[in-house]
């Protein structure tokens, strides 16, 4: 269960490889969630195989929990990955140029995985905060801070104080999704809702918005196994 405070409703979603999420209003009694997921099941089933339709077109390279090479399109980065058994009770991580070597119990996949999603953040908060400002400045629209997150159902959120959330999983997405993403949040510092006139906002500052919104909803695909909480 993920509470939301704007949350209105219960919603329900299939993480990229088919765990289920279940969105709910703050404060919502999770006693009720077992007979939501029930009235949905024929929704579930249907997804769960459009969902499998889908994860059967990806390349290998999304399912490998130790992989030899990242991407990172937002930055148009590729970084090779080498893995050293060494004693320690967790997997660290080195970076030199566009070499990441990942050095611990590196058999343990799952240790592994944790190991990339660290250097992921510590890459996105290089990243993205500096990205941000630079947006914020072109539009206008100030904000007050940024926060690197690891969601599982958001890009980003814009708190009421400002405060702008940006899930490191970005940096999977084409630069121009991430653009219109930070433009999207930016637009919240006016409008905390999706109102029309929040829309009519956000279509000033990208005119042809619609299409990055559109492909936001499947850029799921863009993220590697190992990127998954």
């Amino acid at each position: 269960m993920i509470e939301q405070p704007r949350a209105k409703h219960v919603h329900l979603k299939l993480s990229q490889f088919g765990g289920l999420d279940v969105v709910v209003p703050k404060g919502y009694d999770s006693r009720k969630i077992p007979a939501v997921v029930a009235a949905r099941q024929t929704w579930l089933r249907r997804a769960r195989a459009r969902q499998r339709e889908q994860l059967r077109s990806l390349p290998d390279e999304y399912f490998e929990r130790q992989p030899a090479r990242v991407r990172l399109p937002a930055l148009n980065e590729t970084y090779t990955v080498l893995y050293k058994s060494t004693a320690g009770a967790r997997v660290v991580y080195a970076e030199q140029g566009n070499t990441l070597e990942f050095a611990g119990p590196v058999d343990d996949l799952d240790a592994c995985a944790h190991g990339l999603r660290t250097w992921l953040r510590a890459r996105a908060r290089q990243a993205l905060p500096p990205w941000l400002r630079q947006t914020s400045l072109a539009l206008g629209l100030p904000y007050q801070k940024t926060v690197i997150r690891g969601q599982r159902t958001r890009w980003g959120s814009c708190s009421v104080r400002g405060v702008i959330s940006l899930n490191c999983k970005l940096l999977f997405l084409n630069r121009p999704e991430v653009e219109y993403l930070l433009i999207h949040e930016l637009c919240h510092t006016r409008h905390l809702n999706h109102s029309t006139r929040y829309w009519a906002l956000v279509e000033r500052k990208l005119p042809d918005y619609r299409r990055f919104e559109a492909a936001l909803r499947d850029a799921w695909r863009s993220i590697p196994r190992w990127g998954e909480e």
